[in-house]
């Protein structure tokens, strides 16, 4: 199934998956109610992210104002306090108007809501050029000072609190028993990927609360996953004669049917069980070895045409070179005190070089030396298995506090500088794991790596690179400058989560 996958985000496989809707007949009065409930509670959540929205962002412009004032910079202009109060609605009007049309408050959802993200910094910085303009126009010239910070403010408030709502989300939708409990139908790759895919995008309210497989050897397997630092393990919890019983003992709203080279006729059954039990169907098309990323699903007439595209013309790509140098010539001033000091920690520390150097493959398969700040005894193999847990007697006690602060990163904005390597990118694996690539794997290379990425905020950084190919595929095809400044504000503020 690994090429089924490829690419795949729980919003391609939203695309990808047939839904079929059940007939509201079949559900007792009650459940008609309380779907109905449930209907009215989504819809109050999603006007949280708008006032959330509105009242931060008045609260950054105020607070900017004071931080000016008290940092005494530029020509200290005075506001008086009703005009500084409407300034800052207008702000915040402005600033939750362009959020609504870049996107930021669509209902869906994408890989550990990095697309959501990507369009609130994008509706920040273009509310903001847009606030910069209209006031040149009206001649108003607040204090660049003051704007460059409450443009400061927004983003950093922006980027905690959507990461702290999504965080929030799953136990809130919990609590208000607002989620749509789900069964996967098929516990082998495609419907541990589904499985995967549903943690990471708790917008979606669906709540996964088991399998079924028709295979006995799997009757009662556990199966774990990892979400956005979030560790779950669902049980397999019978077959698909079983289904009734398991529809009524989890209150289950939806079957997702992830068995590959599923029958029509068994299809058909699935629906015809579904339709009786009150519960609605969703199924991924079988797509064995087929590239997800580069499928697009059309139509003629009513006829449903799945077609392969090639990648469009991204501009940033060209681009992105410029990027990782002007950011990495503003990060050096600030990271080099600090890196002498990480080196004269790991000096004392333990024995041996200050820098870990091992070889790693980049773009198109050209190998390249990668720096890192040695975090493991001197003795260790250079490529030895990677540790996963902080108490591994490998690991220095300063190669600890590196580690779970990404510190030991730091020496790859050498490679950045080289060209080697990108600020934001899949990361770059060790040649004998690459020798074994297949053509799916073999995807992430067509970009440059990256000292982060997807994978690394996710709950799945302790497993090997390859094994998760998601995240690099849906980087690979969704790059922008917003999301790479997405991705890198998320590892800025939420680095301190361990290996």
């Amino acid at each position: 199934m690994r090429n089924l996958i490829a690419g795949s985000t729980l919003s391609a496989m939203s695309h990808s998956m047939i839904n079929k809707e059940v007939p509201k007949s079949k559900l007792a009065l009650s459940d008609q109610k309380s779907a109905y409930l449930k209907k009215l509670l989504r819809g109050a959540a999603l006007v949280v992210y708008p006032i959330v929205d509105f009242t931060g962002i008045v609260g950054c412009c105020l607070l900017a104002y004071f931080t000016y004032d008290a940092l005494n910079i530029g020509k200290q202009m005075y506001y008086q306090w009703g005009t500084l109060f409407v300034g800052a609605i207008l702000t915040g009007f402005l600033t939750c108007t362009v959020l609504y049309f870049t996107g930021a408050y669509r209902k869906e959802s994408s890989l550990l809501n990095i697309s959501e993200l990507q369009s609130v910094i994008k509706g920040i910085c273009l509310a903001f050029i847009l606030f910069t303009l209209a006031t040149y126009l009206l001649r108003a010239h607040p204090s660049r000072y003051m704007v460059a910070i409450a443009f400061t403010f927004c983003m950093i408030f922006m980027v905690i609190q959507r990461t702290i709502l999504y965080h929030l989300h799953p136990i809130i939708g919990k609590w208000m028993s607002i989620h749509k409990r789900v069964v996967i139908y098929g516990a082998g790759e495609v419907g541990t990927a589904l499985y995967r895919q549903l943690l990471n995008s708790p917008r979606f309210n669906y709540l996964p609360v088991g399998f079924i497989d028709d295979d006995p050897a799997k009757l009662n397997q556990h199966l774990s996953c990892s979400g956005f630092n979030t560790n779950h393990s669902l049980t397999v919890l019978g077959n698909f004669k079983d289904l009734p019983r398991i529809v009524t003992d989890h209150k289950v709203n939806f079957i997702f049917v992830t068995i590959s080279g599923i029958t029509n006729q068994h299809l058909e059954t699935v629906f015809q069980k579904a339709h009786q039990l009150g519960i609605r169907v969703r199924f991924i098309p079988n797509l064995y070895r087929a590239f997800l990323h580069r499928l697009r699903i059309a139509q003629i007439g009513s006829i449903p045409l799945i077609e392969e595209v090639e990648p469009g013309f991204n501009i940033y790509r060209y681009f992105k070179r410029v990027f990782d140098i002007l950011v990495t010539l503003v990060i050096l001033p600030i990271v080099l005190p600090l890196s002498f000091i990480i080196g004269l920690l790991v000096k004392l520390d333990s024995r041996g070089p200050v820098l870990f150097k091992q070889m790693r493959v980049g773009k198109n398969g050209k190998k390249f030396k990668l720096y890192k700040f040695r975090s493991m005894q001197s003795s260790t193999p250079a490529y030895a298995i990677n540790p996963t847990k902080f108490d591994d007697p490998q690991i220095t006690r300063i190669g600890r506090f590196l580690r779970k602060t990404s510190l030991d990163e730091i020496p790859q904005l050498i490679n950045v500088l080289k060209g080697d390597m990108s600020l934001v990118g899949p990361r770059p694996e060790m040649p004998f794991i690459v020798a074994e690539y297949n053509d799916y794997h073999r995807e992430r290379l067509k970009v440059l790596p990256g000292i982060t990425g997807l994978w690394q905020l996710s709950g799945d950084r302790s497993k090997s690179i390859h094994e998760n190919m998601d995240y690099d595929l849906y980087y690979i095809s969704n790059m922008s400058l917003f999301l790479d400044v997405g991705i890198l504000l998320e590892t800025l503020f939420f680095s301190f989560r361990g290996i």
